[in-house]
């Protein structure tokens, strides 16, 4: 064992599942369990071994090995981030592989692997990795979910001697669990928090939904999570019989994706592995047969929750498939399903900013799920009023899509996206992030899906889909969606079947079979649209000023002689990409005062809205198979741009800034859909402990102060387009813009191109500019609010607040980062491992950009109605510890190490160069010279400046008191 002080760990792990009507891009592709007796046995007995390596892992670039005793792993070097290494240790075994005994068994099990193994004793892991740069939580983490359980470690070097201790750690997981009987007692109860902490509406529908999806499978019975009583009743026996049946080598695959030697990473882990045997000595089992009964013809299905804050309207078709290695061709189906779901997509998002159907939003896809699923599904949300008309309209979409098929126009511009998207994979291919790299990787072992390089993806798939016939797309999608049935589902807030003589399934199906009998005709095809805003404007800006490498930062500043600022730095973090940033007037900070939620409801406005001489459907299309993005934001200082492109689209991106600037969208139909998504988003919100925080909790913490909180829907109904455009036009249109290029471009064509098309900008008169101080903010020191939540989920919230100082004190505001995660580490010790009455309490720091002097401390937990005493003692007991005994020497490095190890890894994004440094930094250079100090400010921090800045902010005597519980 390294003689290295280890000292704590526990993983957080995450055992809730996506609900399975969810976007693709959402969904919860979670993998594998059915055993193959491979031909790939070198040992001497026949293992099941559980991934066909030569039938996925296509790129060259992937290593792959397995050991005599089955165990496989599979690496892949990778530099982006520098240094840092991703790993994943796959177990195939998870909820479905429980008897009904069992279940929570293989996450209880998961839990107790942090809590004691031959290497490390309890309370040893968690400060080990903590000393060597790594975050609890963020780099040192595991999940469980039906068919796999995973423990995932993201270290902050690929050397030798970081490559040793995670194998070590990784070796333990794998053999060395002692599970000691008081650990299995303590454990208990941090389960049974998470398991309190993860009940919501959403997922008890999700149970109920499953099961009539389903009818007969066992794949509803057992949920990751498991059951209380059978929890409660877990002992040693009953975990080491789930381990030795299945933490097995030949039931394991080990995933190393990172900036490391693989010659030397490979034979680590031969050596490591080689010697680890199973514990019992026959092959693992079948997982129990997840079948249910083929549906067949029209089934309904309704659920009601009252404390939902919309209704949800499915439409699908769900059918059982053979668990089966993904082939090219099979792909290439997949690719073209695609297709024809963003083309229905796309419609479904034209009707919903047109207002022309009564549903906020909508989704559809197709795919395969939980390995044995096809799904093809189309969803909408709608108030609850609304859900007959919805599931009429999502009817008639689909209907009209299945029997008329797509257009040409429609079909060339997914097509176009489809090829840009592959080709963006190829000029980024270099420098492709390897957490992302990993995932993926994992992902496709443990789904039996092809891992192909970008180069591999491209040479597959463009030249069959730019191929595709219009017919042979509208044909997959019939294939798709066959009509031997249909499940109709509405969930949510609508109250169905208020008529005893028929129930709310009769009502839905009887209003879905009436629908099919009506004509099928809402969505009509899109005229033809072309970019209007090509015409050069006549007088390019000439340049008052230059300046080089600013701050030694690599980066240049261009000031036009019309007061719009350039600020440009090359990187070579993402080949083949940009990233841009356009800073304008004072966000929030300006908005006005007699006009609640114009911010957030004049952001969604412009968005929906597009340019005023094209809707976003029409700019789409317009723009097909460009490489380029841009989006309207309001940020508390500023209103922005914010967009990404390829190099080659320079000229596009300023086109488009000027055009966005010069002429934005504000339409009738963008502001009702805006107001009703509020509405919607503030009916949900308010039903949870986090949403009622951001609604009332965030607006007591400020005296009441109007920009805090959220506003009514009622108020926000009152706001009006003039409204909105009287407040956001004089910005728009006053010049001075402040523009921001990061990543891979050409200066010079940005400088040329901002010359042109934001040359025709005047400088803004300072009467024009809006320049409204916000008003002081107070803190309500020594009070307390106490919020009832309308639920009958027994969850609930305590928060202890204190006032500190807003964010422009640059070394005072890192201290407090740190002091909150010093208080975090506590909070975890205590409250979560100690006590076992929250699953994850937490504090941050949170300064404010705009108030002067207004910052606030937050210390939170959750509670239920039985542990909110106790754990709100526990809160205080902490704070005040850390006012009369201070902060010890010992922890400082613990909670600095991490962050000083992720600054390294920020410093290589794009993202963070252009808004943590460069953006806005005309108004506020200091943000230039943050950039040079940021690892030795953090750095120099001690036990002394935290131990003061507790004393000198958190006293409890002062402090501000949140309680949220249940009205029940």
């Amino acid at each position: 064992m390294n003689s290295r002080n280890r000292a704590t760990l526990r993983s957080i792990p995450s055992s809730s599942t996506e609900p399975l009507r969810r976007r693709l891009s959402r969904a919860a592709r979670v993998a594998c369990v059915v055993w193959i007796c491979a031909f790939f046995f070198l040992a001497p007995f026949s293992y099941a071994v559980p991934v066909s390596p030569h039938r996925v892992l296509k790129d060259p670039a992937v290593v792959y090995g397995i050991l005599p005793n089955g165990f496989q792993y599979v690496l892949l070097k990778n530099a982006t981030p520098s240094e840092r290494v991703r790993v994943h240790m796959n177990i195939y075994a998870g909820s479905v592989h429980e008897t009904e005994d069992e279940q929570g068994l293989a996450h209880f099990l998961e839990h107790m692997l942090f809590n004691g193994t031959e290497n490390f004793s309890p309370g040893e892991l968690v400060a080990y990795f903590q000393s060597i740069g790594m975050d609890f939580g963020a780099d040192v983490n595991a999940s469980t979910s039906f068919f796999h359980t995973v423990y995932d470690l993201n270290l902050p070097k690929g050397d030798l001697p970081h490559l040793e201790d995670a194998l070590l750690v990784l070796v333990d997981y794998a053999k060395g669990a002692l599970l000691l009987d008081a650990e299995i007692d303590r454990e208990r109860g941090v389960i049974l928090a998470e398991k309190q902490e993860r009940d919501s509406v959403s997922f008890r529908t999700f149970k109920k939904s499953f099961a009539f999806e389903l009818p007969g499978s066992i794949l509803p019975r057992r949920m990751p999570i498991g059951k209380r009583e059978k929890i409660e009743a877990t002992d040693r026996n009953r975990l080491k019989q789930f381990y030795d049946r299945w933490y097995r080598p030949d039931n394991m695959v080990l995933v190393m994706v990172g900036d490391m030697d693989v010659p030397v990473a490979e034979k680590l882990i031969q050596e490591r592995f080689a010697s680890f045997h199973p514990r019992l000595p026959e092959p693992v089992p079948d997982p129990v047969d997840i079948r249910w009964d083929p549906h067949q013809g029209t089934k309904s299905f309704h659920h009601y929750e009252s404390e939902a804050g919309t209704t949800r309207i499915t439409i699908e078709r769900i059918e059982y498939t053979d668990f089966f290695y993904e082939s090219e061709e099979y792909l290439k189906a997949e690719a073209t399903r695609q297709l024809a779901d963003t083309m229905l997509q796309n419609r479904l998002s034209r009707l919903i900013r047109e207002g022309t159907v009564s549903f906020s939003s909508a989704s559809a896809y197709s795919g395969t799920f939980l390995q044995h699923l096809a799904v093809s599904a189309v969803t909408a949300e709608c108030s609850p009023e609304n859900w007959e008309t919805g599931l009429i309209e999502l009817e008639k979409i689909l209907r009209q899509a299945l029997a008329s098929g797509f257009t040409q126009q429609e079909l060339d511009q997914v097509q176009a996206d489809f090829v840009s998207q592959l080709d963006a994979g190829v000029r980024q291919a270099q420098t492709r992030q390897t957490p992302v790299l990993a995932r993926s990787l994992l992902n496709s072992l443990q789904n039996r899906k092809l891992f192909l390089s970008p180069s591999q993806k491209k040479e597959l798939l463009t030249p069959h889909v730019a191929a595709l016939s219009l017919e042979q797309v509208n044909q997959a999608f019939q294939e798709s969606w066959k009509p031997d049935h249909r499940l109709i589902l509405v969930t949510g807030n609508a109250q169905i079947g208020a008529d005893a003589s028929i129930s709310a399934e009769d009502t839905i199906r009887k209003t879905f079979e009436a629908s099919t009998r009506q004509p099928a005709d809402l969505f009509e095809p899109m005229a033809t649209a072309y970019f209007p805003y090509l015409s050069v404007p006549d007088t390019p800006a000439g340049i008052r000023h230059r300046q080089e490498n600013v701050e030694g930062l690599d980066i240049t500043t261009i000031d036009l002689d019309n007061q719009v600022r350039l600020t440009l730095k090359q990187t070579d973090f993402k080949q083949g990409s940009f990233l841009f940033k356009v800073v304008f007037g004072q966000g929030r900070a300006c908005e006005p005062k007699d006009k609640p939620g114009i911010s957030h409801i004049g952001e969604q406005t412009v968005r929906f809205s597009g340019l005023s001489a094209l809707n976003p459907d029409q700019l789409a299309a317009a723009l097909a198979g460009r490489d380029v993005s841009i989006e309207f934001s309001v940020e508390d200082s500023f209103f922005s741009l914010t967009g990404a492109a390829e190099p080659r689209e320079m000229e596009l991106v300023f086109q488009l800034i000027h055009a966005f600037l010069s002429d934005p969208g504000f339409r009738p139909e963008s502001l009702a859909l805006a107001k009703h998504q509020y509405r919607q988003m503030y009916d949900a919100m308010k039903q949870t402990t986090d949403g009622i925080m951001q609604i009332e909790g965030e607006r007591f913490l400020a005296a009441g102060h109007p920009g805090f909180g959220m506003a009514h829907p009622d108020a926000v109904d009152l706001l009006t387009l003039t409204d909105i455009r009287s407040w956001l036009d004089p910005c728009f249109n006053q010049g001075g813009f402040d523009v921001s290029v990061v990543g891979d471009f050409d200066p010079d064509a940005a400088i040329s191109h901002a010359r042109v098309y934001l040359g025709a900008f005047k400088a803004p008169e300072e009467k024009s500019l809006c320049i409204d101080v916000p008003d002081p903010v107070q803190f309500p020191k020594g009070e307390r609010l106490d919020l009832i939540l309308d639920t009958k989920i027994d969850k609930g919230l305590a928060r202890l607040a204190f006032l500190t100082d807003d964010y422009w004190d640059i070394d005072q505001t890192r201290s407090l980062s740190i002091l909150s995660r010093v208080l975090s580490e506590r909070l975890r010790k205590t409250i979560r491992e100690k006590l076992g009455a929250a699953y994850s309490p937490y504090a941050y720091n949170h300064p404010s950009l705009i108030h002067d002097g207004y910052g606030v401390m937050h210390l939170v937990a959750p509670v239920t109605h039985e542990n909110t005493d106790m754990v709100v003692q526990a809160l205080n007991e902490i704070v005040r510890d850390a006012v009369f005994s201070g902060i010890s020497p010992e922890e400082v490095p613990l909670a600095l190490n991490p962050v000083l190890s992720q600054l390294n890894v920020l410093r290589q994004t794009n993202a963070y160069w252009l808004n943590s440094v460069m953006a806005d930094s005309r108004r506020y250079p200091q943000r230039l010279a943050w950039a040079n100090s940021m690892v030795s400010g953090y750095g120099a921090i001690t036990h002394e400046d935290l131990t003061m800045l507790a004393r000198k902010y958190l006293d409890t005597t002062t402090a501000a008191f949140i309680r949220i519980l249940p009205a029940d």
